[in-house]
């Protein structure tokens, strides 16, 4: 399933429902929820039902995007560093190799509190 940027719940539900090809009560089975559950949910009465981490396993997406259309990297994707991203990296690489291991070994101290 090609996952697109669709704001409101309620039409990412329809979206996954459409994709394949299920009604109402189908994708309520896989949700292991009721239909007027996902009736609710797909016209907006219900904003964050209990069953989205349930129904985004049973269809594979992630929950991240079903729950909060939050879209992550497809793998071997990239996404574009900011321009605070891309000025520490500049930083980072004009340093001595000496000083890049001890920042590296910094990061990897802070990384773990």
């Amino acid at each position: 399933m090609d996952l697109k940027d669709i704001k409101p719940l309620s039409d990412r539900l329809k979206y996954i429902r459409t994709c394949l090809g299920l009604s109402q009560a189908e994708l309520a089975e896989l949700a292991q929820t009721t239909q007027q559950a996902i009736q609710q949910a797909e016209t907006g009465k219900a904003l964050n039902p209990r069953y989205l981490p349930v129904l985004a396993r049973a269809v594979g997406v992630p929950y991240e995007w079903l729950a909060l259309n939050v879209m992550q990297p497809q793998q071997g994707e990239t996404k574009p560093l900011t321009a605070q991203e891309s000025e520490l990296l500049d930083s980072f690489k004009a340093m001595p190799k000496k000083d890049q291991k001890l920042m590296l070994e910094l990061m990897k101290s802070r990384e773990k509190k």
